[in-house]
Formats: structure tokens, C-alpha cells, sequence
């Protein structure tokens, strides 16, 4: 894969701008989020506060129990956030290999993930569990999500097999550029099918332009870095 990166430094260093503004468009998304989920807080909270009119007194149980229920809802756990922090996180590792192609350690870059993959694959298990037992309280989408970025997690761990400190095979030709062709039908799904069911089942929430852009990113860098793994391999066997 590092041969075939740093052969095409111009590509290269596009895909690593796409990464930044992904990585930048996600921190807003999830700051915004942040930031919203507090204010609505303080909105419940401040019904029962001293300044609160005597009728207020009548609602302020009414009040707690809403407190309550943003906190400890399913749906607001399992909202757009884990997407959006799966995201940064597959977003600065796939910076990471390409900012630094011959530099990153290969066995560091596996561990961290075979590590994601775990967590996902847990979490996905968890939200599957949730979504089957109480219906509306984790969406479909939510799993979707969820699973997208595991299966992005193992189509990367497949693109490092054969890639070791002392040279890089590659993956099986075939199989990456399918799993290539299949990312980059997702990316022209959504964008393609903004509005459709496509498009609502992989942003069940937030699902406008900020949460598209992303999940493009995403789709496209990751077919990049599998198409870079087999040429890079087959030009290391040269």
C-alpha cells in the first residue's frame, strides 16, 4: 500500500484534505450535539428552579420526569453520536497510514483495528439486542450505522493482510476490489438516493448534508486504501 501512495502524492494528499474535512465536519457535528443535549438540560432543569411561577410547582414533578427521561432513554444513547465518533475515529487512523505511509507500524495499525472491531461487533450486538426487544427505542438505522462501520473496520484489517515490516503481498485481488466496487456503490447510494429509504436507513437522524459528507468520505477512502493495497501489492511482487 505504501508504494502505491507515495507513487501518487497528489491523490494521496486528496484523499488526506477529504479525511481533514470530514474529521473537522464531524467535531462540529458532535460539539453541536453536545452542546444542544445541555441546553435542553438546562430547559428541564430550569422549570424547577427558585424564579419558577407558583403554577410551576404543580409541573415541576413534571419537569424532573423529563430530566429523567433524556438521561436515561435508549434512543438518546443510541443517537447519531456513535456514528459521528466512529467516524473520527476510522477517519485519523486512515489519516494516520496515509499522512505517514511507511512510518506507521503495521502491527500498531492491525491492533487498533482488530480493537475497533471488537467494540463495534459488542455494540452492534448490544444495539441489535435493544432494537429486537423494544421496538423505536434503537431504530434500524441505528443498527446500520453501527454495522457499516464495522464491516469498514474489517474491510481495512483485510487490506493490511500481507502487510508486514519487511514488505506488503497485498490482499486477494479479487476480493478487496469487490469489497472496493461495494463501498463505492454505498457512497453513489446515498448520494444518488438523498430523501430515498437509502438514504434515511444510514442517517436515520441529522441525516442532512453534515452527516452525508462524512459517510461518503468514509465510503470513498476506503475503496481508495483497498484499491492502493492490491497495486501496491502486485507492485511490490514486480
Amino acid at each position: 500500500m505504501a508504494e502505491f501512495v507515495q507513487e501518487y502524492a497528489a491523490l494521496r494528499w486528496a484523499v488526506v484534505a477529504a479525511f481533514l474535512a470530514a474529521s473537522a465536519v464531524v467535531v462540529l457535528r458532535l460539539a453541536g450535539s453536545v452542546l444542544g443535549r445541555d441546553r435542553a438540560v438546562d430547559h428541564c432543569s430550569g422549570a424547577t428552579g427558585p424564579d419558577a411561577a407558583p403554577l410551576g410547582l404543580a409541573a415541576a414533578p413534571s419537569s424532573a420526569n423529563q430530566l429523567s427521561a433524556l438521561s436515561l432513554s435508549p434512543t438518546i444513547r443510541a443517537n447519531p453520536q456513535e456514528s459521528d465518533a466512529a467516524h473520527l475515529v476510522m477517519c485519523l487512523i486512515m489519516l494516520a497510514m496515509l499522512i505517514f505511509p511507511a512510518g506507521a507500524n503495521p502491527h500498531a495499525v492491525r491492533g487498533v483495528l482488530i480493537a475497533m472491531m471488537v467494540v463495534f461487533g459488542a455494540l452492534l450486538v448490544s444495539r441489535i439486542v435493544e432494537w429486537r426487544a423494544a421496538r423505536g427505542a434503537v431504530t434500524a438505522g441505528q443498527v446500520f450505522a453501527i454495522g457499516y462501520h464495522a464491516i469498514a473496520a474489517a474491510a481495512m484489517l483485510y487490506a493490511m493482510s500481507g502487510h508486514s515490516g519487511g514488505g506488503h503481498t497485498g490482499p486477494a485481488p479479487l476480493a478487496a476490489l469487490a469489497l472496493a466496487a461495494l463501498f463505492l456503490a454505498d457512497a453513489a447510494a446515498v448520494l444518488c438516493l438523498r430523501g430515498g429509504g437509502w438514504h434515511r436507513l444510514a442517517h436515520p437522524v441529522g441525516g442532512g448534508s453534515a452527516a452525508v459528507a462524512p459517510h461518503v468520505v468514509m465510503d470513498l477512502g476506503t475503496a481508495y486504501m483497498l484499491v492502493a493495497a492490491v497495486l501496491g501489492g502486485n507492485a511490490a511482487l514486480r
